[in-house]
């Protein structure tokens, strides 16, 4: 029986995701499916072939394995993962392969904090009514209609969407405060404030670095 064919050329243009899957029953490929891949809703496209499937790409690892992550700019394997990988695992590498030595990737993974009134919470305060998303899963994390001014130079929010944030308690810095991590990827996001917001609400402050922005469909 003759393989299938696919057309590689979108594969060939800015960065790209490839997960290598098996014709034959995968569990790791399934588990990764299930807890991954079925909920991704990120900027970087994320494709499934098969290993006889990468015409026209130039990949390095081998391919035998499933499921194998292939990191991928303009049609060049940059880096991979083989095997089953865990959210956190996977958007670590995601991460270093999107944000590269960044502001937003030391955010994301060393718990840092944007600089106040940075670029990116210029371009944030005041727009139009949507959603801001985890900048790596796509997932919702805050919307507009909860945002206010604190004048803090952060962006705050009375509270996030639901079951989309992970509360930590956090003693760095000498200072115990209330961590906010992403619920999809457990990337660092900033910290509660209670009792700090409007009429008394919590401060949700969070770092603008981290965040993608969604208009509303009207």
């Amino acid at each position: 029986m003759p393989e299938e064919k696919v057309n590689n050329t979108a594969l060939l243009a800015g960065k790209q995701i490839v997960v290598l899957d098996s014709r034959e029953y995968c569990p790791y490929c399934e588990k990764f499916k299930k807890t991954v891949a079925n909920d991704y809703k990120g900027t970087i496209p994320m494709t499934f072939r098969h290993a006889d499937q990468l015409k026209g790409l130039t990949i390095k690892s081998a391919t035998w394995a499933t499921p194998t992550i292939l990191f991928l700019e303009n049609g060049v394997e940059v880096y991979s993962r083989q095997g089953y990988a865990t959210p956190e695992e996977f958007y670590k590498a995601l991460g270093s392969f999107k944000l590269g030595n960044s502001d937003a990737y030391k955010v994301a993974f060393d718990a840092r904090t944007d600089r106040p009134y940075c670029k990116e919470y210029k371009e944030f305060k005041n727009t139009p009514d949507g959603t801001f998303v985890d900048k790596l899963s796509g997932e919702p994390l805050f919307d507009t209609s909860d945002r206010f001014n604190s004048g803090t130079g952060w962006l705050s929010f009375t509270h996030p969407v639901k079951d989309s944030v992970t509360e930590h308690d956090d003693s760095s810095w000498g200072m115990t405060r209330i961590e906010l991590r992403s619920k999809s990827t457990g990337i660092h996001l900033g910290h509660l404030f209670p009792g700090e917001g409007p009429r008394g609400r919590d401060r949700y402050c969070i770092n603008a670095t981290v965040l993608d922005f969604v208009p509303r469909n009207n």
